[in-house]
């Protein structure tokens, strides 16, 4: 049996084969066309099905109608009572690889494998849905529809998750709920329109004698498209015009209309693309590339991005750069689900030793073209602004190896941790309230192109725009080549616990210390040293401690995630005339007098009076750090272990040798080989 059953699956594919080149040369037959309708039509039923469950399961929890631990964006919870998702799917099987299929010759009982031909596999996130056949590959229509169902699924519901997110509800006014409910309904009928008006197209074309298997990718012949996202614009400006923290509470892909209209019409365009491409092919070309937005905690967008470092808890609540271009490089597997990241530098993040100002391509090495052979250096961001317990560092944060991540390239998630090697130059800060240089009004600010011509690469929330053209002043280095920083950031848990000697008191436990025989290697076990010694040392830290709370215990701080306060305290005190995004403080002082003795340093010539407090930070044992994510972006984390600098005073103020940990918020998406064109969902509907 199964020897007569092998020669049927090639008999089959050579079939396949023999049809689909037919297919090529000439048009498309009656019953073919009829096939390929048919799983057009299912498919977007399907899909518009899918999107009301969900749509509809948000609006019964927004009315308390059913509890608000509701998994609405979960299809399998949201169609759990009336099963109208599970009959759908039932009907496209039907009409796809059932009895009465479509897709099957009445007469001859032959399938139309001219149309199977064009999906020749099943990508992430549906890839194990076609391993039951003869062969890695869709075999059949049966193992046809159930890729184009497992697909859709994912992606309906990666798409409600990013856009309608899954808010506490109890905490919504009436304002905001209108938002969130108008939302589901502006990206759902754009999508259905898009879905309707190229399906419509390609099955016009078929009809018109085109052998082409899909060509209505960019189609609006009728201007419906345009008109529908012209409608969700429309919506979402009447209905969601709120202050960035009343939108960041709905959990969507932004936090202000004009921006909400950006993402949320470029994640419906892309989607409503993969939806219908998909249903004609599957091309087997996965994406090669992705670009990288880095989101602080409070730019932009609110994120749950932020920077704690040090034992000593000052250096903790600190905001990132926001809005930094990077980009990686895929190379994926077949299924699309296994992708090698490298750099990328062409949104120009990397730069020439021999001059900051010109964008190289050799990474890690000699450019011979862009920097007359001189070294090609990669930059995690521009100039870090730092200031906390009155000193201020720059630091340039230099990628010193190639990354070493594996991520998913239908899901977006990177499986495990992706490693980013860090060399962390530290430079004495300009000053408390101007860390680093700036970009102002196109002319840098400071620093060693003081006066010079400049442009943005990003902003710091409380420090302002910052630019890889503007690098501090060499000779304020204080780290040499750098700090030697491991990140492994993950979409997943990250955590640090302690596990080394430290301090006087005899069996202490810190989470870091460095290497006896080389303090430039922070580590948190023995392993990590190598033939470079113990985990054992302080190097030229102030000693490390646990903590700098006033008895020793530190406290879950409520509402922060993984994040401690010291149980009693110290309580530090600010200036109020200059504040960090967050509304914090990190001008220290005692008394009014302190804030007027730096009034130069401050926006104004005012620092204020010393009003601010705020409880020690402090981290708990272990130190955690959470991400998430999925294919349009989210949240990564790392905890890791940050060496001394050369600077006493700078290690005592920020507590290193110590540990640290950092959560970044990413938006980043799959592209196709032209680099710019956005990887429709399906996992490989790249052309």
């Amino acid at each position: 049996m199964k020897g007569k059953y092998l020669v049927k699956v090639a008999c089959i594919a050579i079939a396949a084969g023999l049809v689909l080149a037919a297919a090529d040369a000439q048009a498309w037959t009656k019953g073919e066309m009829k096939c390929r309708a048919t799983i057009s039509k299912g498919l977007g039923k399907y899909v518009a099905t899918a999107q009301k469950t969900l749509a509809g399961c948000h609006k019964n929890r927004n009315k308390g109608k059913v509890g608000a631990a509701t998994q609405c964006n979960q299809i399998a919870v949201a169609d759990m009572s009336k099963k109208k998702v599970q009959s759908a799917a039932s009907k496209f099987r039907a009409s796809v690889s059932g009895g009465k299929s479509k897709c099957r010759d009445k007469k001859s009982g032959f399938w139309y494998f001219a149309v199977l031909a064009n999906f020749g596999r099943c990508p992430s996130p549906a890839q194990t849905t076609d391993d039951g056949g003869a062969t890695d590959g869709i075999d059949d229509f049966d193992e046809l529809a159930d890729c184009l169902l497992a697909l859709a699924d994912q992606i309906v519901q990666s798409t409600a998750t990013e856009i309608i997110g899954l808010p506490d509800v109890g905490a919504l006014g009436k304002a905001q709920l209108k938002c969130h409910g108008t939302l589901p309904k502006a990206y759902m009928k754009y999508i259905a329109t898009v879905a309707k008006e190229r399906g419509k197209a390609q099955a016009g074309q078929d009809k018109g004698g085109s052998s082409a298997v899909w060509d209505q990718g960019s189609y609006d012949g009728k201007g419906k498209i345009g008109k529908a996202l012209a409608k969700l614009n429309s919506s979402i400006d009447k209905a969601c015009t709120r202050s960035k923290a009343e939108l960041d509470a709905l959990g969507s892909c932004a936090d202000s209309a004009a921006d909400l209209k950006s993402c949320v019409g470029q994640i419906a365009s892309t989607v409503g693309a993969g939806l219908v491409a998909m249903q004609w092919e599957l091309p087997g070309v996965c994406p090669t590339g992705a670009p990288v937005t880095f989101n602080a905690g409070l730019g932009a967008q609110l994120t749950n991005a932020e920077l704690d470092t040090g034992w000593k808890g000052t250096a903790h609540d600190v905001d990132i750069i926001d809005g930094f271009q990077s980009a990686v490089a895929l190379d994926c597997n077949s299924d699309c689900d296994s992708c090698t990241v490298t750099t990328d530098p062409s949104p120009g993040y990397c730069r020439c030793a021999n001059d900051v100002t010109q964008e190289c391509d050799d990474v890690f090495g000699p450019d011979a073209d862009d920097c007359n052979g001189g070294l090609c250096r990669c930059f995690f961001g521009p100039p870090l602004a730092l200031s906390s317990s009155g000193t201020p560092v720059c630091i340039v944060n230099e990628i010193v190896e190639e990354l070493v991540c594996n991520c998913d390239g239908g899901t977006g998630i990177c499986n495990g941790d992706c490693d980013v090697s860090l060399a962390a130059i530290v430079h004495l800060g300009v000053s408390q309230t101007q860390p680093c240089p700036s970009c102002t009004a196109g002319t840098c600010d400071g620093g060693t192109r003081d006066g010079q011509a400049c442009s943005v690469t990003a902003a710091h929330p409380t420090f302002g725009p910052a630019s890889l053209d503007c690098p501090p002043a060499s000779n304020q280095n204080i780290s040499g080549t750098g700090l030697a920083i491991s990140l492994g950031l993950t979409h997943g848990n990250a955590s640090l616990p302690r596990a080394v000697p430290c301090g006087l008191v005899p069996g202490m436990q810190c989470a870091c210390a460095v290497c006896t025989g080389d303090s430039t290697l922070p580590c948190n076990s023995d392993a990590e040293c190598g033939t470079a010694g113990s985990c054992t040392s302080m190097g030229g830290g102030a000693s490390s401690l646990i903590n700098e709370c006033t008895d020793g215990l530190c406290e879950a701080d409520p509402g922060a995630d993984g994040e401690g306060r010291c149980t009693v305290g110290p309580t530090d005190s600010y200036c109020d005339g200059q504040l960090r995004a967050s509304g914090e403080g990190f001008l220290p002082c005692t008394t009014d007098a302190d804030c007027e003795a730096i009034d130069e340093i401050c926006d104004g010539g005012d620092c204020g009076n010393c009003t601010v407090t705020k409880r020690r930070n402090c981290f708990l044992d272990p130190i955690t750090a959470s991400g998430d994510g999925n294919r349009f972006g989210g949240d990564m984390a790392s905890t890791f272990c940050v060496p001394p600098t050369i600077s006493a005073a700078v290690n005592s103020a920020g507590g290193i040798p110590g540990p640290g940990r950092v959560t970044i918020n990413f938006d980043y998406y799959g592209v196709c080989a032209d680099g710019t064109a956005h990887q429709p969902p399906g996992g490989s509907n790249c052309q």
